[in-house]
Formats: structure tokens, sequence, C-alpha cells
């Protein structure tokens, strides 16, 4: 039995912190796996862990609209997070019979593909060589499109060619976090307002809004049910809906200044969930 929490909306940080939290715990042996649904408020960014905040960020564009900057626990690229629905997956790999990142996430993507179908997309999985150019190109590499719905990865879920899911993992031990950006619409003038590497010409036809995608406007209550039945039907596990825990919740508030992403010249530097 796998838990369903669905916790709303959050500052950047704060769901950040959540979702560390919840790997913790899972890896402790604390909780079941866990597929969580939340949004963000109000609007926030997102580094890949890896990523540098003065390579990947017009920080100064960031300061004057207010936005906060957090750290994921995963890696890949920058995401703006406003108009969308996000989804972290917290499991064992001996839940999901799966080994390594390749994978889990391909097995997960089955989960996430059949959600879509509920609602009229016809997401599937498409791989590119590691040798391909646009899967060498890194996060961390210097004048590379820092939004990870800029580009394309080794392996990503499409609509008609363009990405409409951004996921990223993080492995600690035999515990994966995989934490997933489904957008409703794609706005990619603000991507190159706040993010650098940023070309100004293509960088939205690489992606698709789940609204575009569907035809219509399919609303955050209807996409996380899509995602609940997917998840049933395509891996066969059963949900119980549930909340975080007291010790969670604590966890949580104890690791928020630490997913926090310090502006450069901050006595603090760069602070990062783990």
């Amino acid at each position: 039995m796998w838990r369903l929490i669905n916790s709303g909306p959050g500052t950047g940080s704060w769901n950040m912190a959540v979702d560390e939290a919840i790997l913790e715990a899972c890896i402790r042996g604390e909780v079941a796996p866990t597929l969580r649904i939340y949004s963000w408020q109000p609007p926030a960014i997102s580094l890949g862990h890896f990523q540098r905040p003065e390579r990947a960020l017009n920080l100064d564009a960031c300061r004057a609209k207010g936005l906060e900057v957090a750290r994921r626990p995963t890696g890949g690229r920058a995401i703006l997070h406003d108009k969308e629905i996000t989804f972290s997956i917290i499991a064992p790999l001996s839940s999901l019979g799966t080994q390594g990142v390749m994978e889990s996430y391909r097995y997960l993507a089955q989960g996430i593909i059949a959600g879509l179908h509920k609602v009229g997309v016809p997401a599937e999985l498409m791989e590119r060589s590691a040798q391909s150019p646009q899967a060498a190109v890194k996060p961390t590499q210097k004048g590379s499109p820092a939004a990870c719905f800029a580009v394309k990865a080794r392996c990503d879920l499409m609509v008609a060619g363009r990405k409409i899911v951004g996921s990223a993992q993080v492995h600690r031990g035999q515990t994966l976090l995989q934490q997933n950006s489904l957008p409703f619409l794609i706005e990619s003038d603000k991507w190159r307002e706040f993010f650098q590497g940023m070309d100004g010409n293509s960088e939205g036809s690489a992606a698709m809004g789940l609204w575009e995608a569907a035809g219509r406007s399919v609303g955050p209550e209807e996409a996380a049910e899509a995602l609940r039945q997917g998840f049933e039907e395509a891996l066969g596990v059963a949900f119980t809906s549930s909340e975080l825990t007291e010790a969670e919740k604590e966890r949580a508030v104890e690791l928020l200044p630490l997913c926090r992403v310090a502006a450069p010249g901050s006595k603090k530097g760069h602070s990062t969930c783990h």
C-alpha cells in the first residue's frame, strides 16, 4: 500500500524540504512508498542540485520579481514553478523492482503516461543515445540553457516531439526520489527573463503544456486524480490517502533554511537540500 499525499500549495523551500523529509523517513523504513502531489504559492524557481545560481539565473530579475529560489535534492535544470501540477515519488527500489536511474525512470514513466492518457494526452517515452549532442550537454555547462523545459534530456515524456513533463531523480542507497513538473502552459518569455543561456528563439518549441496537449483546460484536481489512476492501473499499486507524519513535518521545518538558495556574496553561501 502506497501513501497518496495531496499537500496543496507551499513555498519553494517548503516543498523541497518536505520531499527531503519524506525521503529520509522512507530510507529509515518509517513510511510507505509515497506519491506526493503539490503546487507552488507564490511562484518560485527550483534549481537542480548541481546548478550554480550565478550561472543558471538572472538573479537581479528574480529579486525584482520577488521570486524565491529553492534547491532541489534531485539533479537536472532550473524550473519556474507557477501554473503547473508537481508530483514526487519516494520509494525503495525494492518496491519498484528496479535498479538504477534509467530503469526506475522507465518504470515510473508507465504510470505517468497512463495518467496523461486519462486526460486525453498521447504522451510517450522517447529516448536518445547517451552520445547524442543534446544528451551530452550538462546542466552545469557554461552557456547551456539553464531551463529544464528548454532542452530535451536523454529520456523524456513527449507529445508530438515536445517535452511535457520535467523529471529528475536522486538515489540514496536503495531509495529514490523522483520529482516531476507538469506545466499547464509554457511561458517561455519568462524563461528568457529569469534563466541564462536562452537564445530567445526556439526554447518554447521544445516543450508543450498540458492544456495545449489536451486541447482543453485541465484542472489540478482532475490532473491529480488522473495520475492516481494511472499509477494504479499501469503499475498495480494501491493508494491510501494520507498526510505527512508529525516527524516528517518537524524534519521539514529543520530543513527549510537549507533548501533556500543564498545569493552570491551572501555570508551563508549556496545552501542546499542535502
